[in-house]
């Protein structure tokens, strides 16, 4: 059982470096900054209803 524990930790952190790698390329960079600015945005605009009614 020792053996699954280390080969299921050893998994998982390399998992988690991966994940790190890939959210901190420098490709993913414009992807990031446009949906930073989705909360900004009017939603008028962008589903074309009315808060109005």
């Amino acid at each position: 059982m020792e053996t699954f524990h280390t080969i299921w930790t050893a998994l998982l952190m390399i998992l988690f470096i991966l994940i790190f790698i890939r959210a901190w390329s420098r490709k993913r960079t414009l992807e990031y900054r446009e949906a930073s600015h989705i909360p900004l945005e009017d939603d008028n605009l962008t589903n074309g209803s009315s808060k109005d009614g």
